[in-house]
């Protein structure tokens, strides 16, 4: 949900309106494989597109995949579903 806007400051977007162009399911998996799926199908994307994740490993869903978009300067937005066992998250390609 964050972008750099020039260095060291960024810009808050929102992007929970946006329909994924991709979608990965990485339930039932744990880090690293979580960041190494999510990472790789962000790769296949062109800029300006959206992947949704849906993770069921907090540590990943709340750290990090958030921390790498951040570094990567990657909008994106991370929803809980199903009472708290299940993320939905929307990460725009910057790249």
């Amino acid at each position: 949900m964050i972008r750099k806007e020039r260095k060291g400051r960024v810009k808050m977007l929102t992007i929970k309106d946006k329909a994924p162009d991709q979608s990965i399911d990485i339930r039932g998996k744990i880090c690293p494989y979580t960041l190494i799926e999510t990472r790789d199908s962000l790769k296949q994307l062109s800029k300006g597109q959206i992947l949704e994740v849906l993770c069921d490993y907090e540590p990943a869903a709340e750290n990090t995949i958030p921390n790498f978009c951040r570094k990567k300067g990657c909008p994106f937005k991370v929803e809980v579903v199903k009472g708290g066992k299940l993320w939905k998250i929307k990460i725009e390609k910057t790249d």
